[in-house]
């Protein structure tokens, strides 16, 4: 009888740990890699807005010499249209752009002077010179 019990207890365990080790399990998985950042212009009717200091949710900087910043999607990107120090006016008209000069309609923004709506259908949105807008993106 004992050894029946044993032999029945040895299967078990036998049953039991086949499942264990072997390395047949998956091993680690990293996460994906986060979204690419997106990229838009501000551009003005006299060109690129070049330098002008930005921040958004997911990082600072300034616009690039295309006028280009980056953003990741949801982001709320504020821009100093007179930058750090207040020594950059525009007097003519800004609007948000692709790459291919498309502009960007429908983005909401608000600025400090109290200026609030969306772009319009080419990306012009209207400011005060002296002012801070941010961009809901």
């Amino acid at each position: 009888m004992k050894k029946l019990l044993f032999l029945a207890g040895l299967a078990s365990a036998a049953v039991i740990l086949s499942g264990c080790g072997g390395g047949g399990g998956g091993g680690y998985v990293p996460p994906p890699p986060p979204p690419a950042p997106s990229i838009l212009y501000l551009d003005g009717d006299m060109g690129p807005a070049v330098g002008v200091p930005y921040l958004c949710d997911s990082g600072t900087g300034v616009t690039d010499p295309d006028g280009g910043f980056l953003f990741y999607p949801g982001d709320s990107c504020s821009f100093d249209l007179t930058g750090y120090d207040g020594t950059i006016f525009f007097t003519d008209n800004l609007y948000i752009d692709y790459a291919d000069n498309t502009g960007v309609s429908g983005i909401s923004y608000d600025c400090f002077s109290g200026l609030t709506g969306v772009t319009d259908l080419n990306g012009y949105f209207d400011y005060d010179v002296d002012d801070e807008c941010t961009f809901y993106l």
